[in-house]
């Protein structure tokens, strides 16, 4: 009985042992390392601003003969007669010359030429309009001579600038907002033109003072018809041509 109690009290101490001896070789638990991340800073949303419109300047073509307030009374090609039944004032005298040139072939061409004047006085300006007109027909033959073979080739405009106080107008205003806003930049500036030019109209403009601007305008398509009457009649080929037209009335 001695035996078993000391034997029981041998296995209790060795039991007591080795859970001391666990308690002491047991590596602790490691704790969770906790990384606080700062929270991103959003910034406040901004709220766009509309951008305001940008104006668009619309160029303008240029003008097909002699416009009043962009109404066509005159344009390129039209007949003496038919411009002078368009204009109010119609009692204005038309005014013919003849203006000789030197042809390349030797030949002095007769060109016959009209104009007439008109005056319009506004609020504003005093404008004095010079129509140009020139008879191509008479190339072909001396018989064209009447008023219905004068077309329309040219425009001359002096725009005189009456006193208007404050603001006083000037000519440089006028060039700057009634035809480089108006038509855009030009083709060249010389002679104290600026210079334009599209398919149907050759404008100058310029400053004669400061209260006076000049327009010039040709017709491209007039010219261009003049120029084939020239060369269909005083051309090499043109007079070889002709020659040909009369030999046939003569009969061997």
């Amino acid at each position: 009985m001695n035996f078993i109690m000391k034997q029981s009290k041998n296995i209790f101490l060795s039991i007591f042992c080795f859970g001391i001896m666990s308690c002491t070789f047991r590596q602790p638990e490691a704790e969770p390392i906790i990384i606080e991340v700062p929270a991103e800073k959003t910034e406040p949303a901004v709220e766009s601003v509309p951008t305001p419109p940008q104006p668009v300047f619309q160029l303008q073509p240029l003008p097909e003969g002699w416009t009043v307030d962009r109404h066509p009374v005159a344009k390129w090609g039209m007949s003496l007669p038919t411009v002078m039944s368009n204009v109010l004032d119609s009692a204005q005298t038309v005014e013919y010359w003849e203006e000789v040139i030197d042809l390349p072939t030797g030949y002095k061409l007769p060109l016959k030429r009209s104009k007439v004047l008109f005056q319009i006085i506004t609020r504003l300006t005093i404008e004095t309009v010079e129509l140009h007109f020139l008879n191509i027909d008479h190339v072909y033959s001396s018989t064209n001579h009447e008023p219905s073979h004068y077309i329309l080739n040219g425009v001359v405009r002096t725009i005189e600038l009456k006193p208007t106080g404050f603001p006083q107008l000037t000519a440089a205003d006028v060039i700057k907002y009634k035809f480089l806003m108006e038509y855009g930049t030009p083709r060249e500036f010389s002679d104290g033109f600026h210079h334009y030019k599209n398919k149907q109209t050759v404008l100058k403009v310029r400053e004669l003072d400061k209260s006076h601007v000049q327009i010039q305008m040709n017709s491209n398509a007039v010219d261009q018809k003049l120029r084939t009457a020239i060369n269909d009649m005083y051309s090499e080929e043109g007079i070889e041509t002709q020659k040909k037209l009369l030999l046939r009335s003569i009969d061997f």
